[in-house]
């Protein structure tokens, strides 16, 4: 009888702790539909006019910033239009709770122009400083914590469209921002 009600004890705290975790689970999903909904609303002007692309992918979400609302060409100064979308999606983003903000600059394959390469070399100083450009806003206009943000630059590694022509490049030329589960720093 004792161990009976031994094996009974720890299937019920058992059972309490998976209750605790699709509690959990279901407030971190509710989030993320909720935070999904907040950047719909938010930028559906952009979303209409094919500047913003919103996605979701599992456990995360991906905005999809085509670079030439937010940057000059060559350039990694953000653009005043530019500065109104990052206020609008990094006034959602402070609130999102435990979560990792990884900001991903992308290009096409074409060469950076002679008069921008004393600053950017390559396409990968480029996309990487585009990257930063991003981070440094969000913390310093939106007050997010730069703990949970991290900037990459992935140059031309990573089309979305080929690069044969002037379309394709317009859509791999662009800053992905994505928001992920967060993994903790030890």
């Amino acid at each position: 009888i004792e161990k009976g009600q031994n094996k009974v004890g720890n299937l019920q705290r058992e059972l309490s702790d998976l209750r605790e975790q699709k509690v959990v689970a279901e407030t971190k999903i509710w989030e993320l539909q909720s935070t999904y909904e907040a950047l719909l609303s938010e930028l559906k002007k952009e979303t209409e006019n094919k500047e913003v692309t919103i996605k979701t992918l599992k456990e995360k979400i991906s905005v999809s910033l085509v670079d030439r609302v937010l940057f000059e060409s060559g350039q990694a100064t953000i653009t005043q239009e530019g500065r109104k979308i990052l206020t609008k999606v990094g006034n959602i983003l402070k609130d999102i709770g435990e979560r990792e903000i990884h900001v991903v600059g992308h290009t096409d394959n074409i060469p950076i122009s002679q008069e921008y390469r004393n600053k950017f070399p390559t396409n990968w100083e480029l996309s990487s400083a585009r990257a930063a450009a991003v981070v440094r806003y969000f913390q310093w206009h939106n007050g997010i914590d730069p703990r949970r943000m991290e900037a990459l630059g992935r140059a031309f590694y990573e089309p979305i469209a080929s690069n044969e022509s002037e379309e394709g490049r317009i859509q791999n030329r662009r800053v992905e921002i994505i928001i992920a589960p967060y993994k903790g720093k030890e």
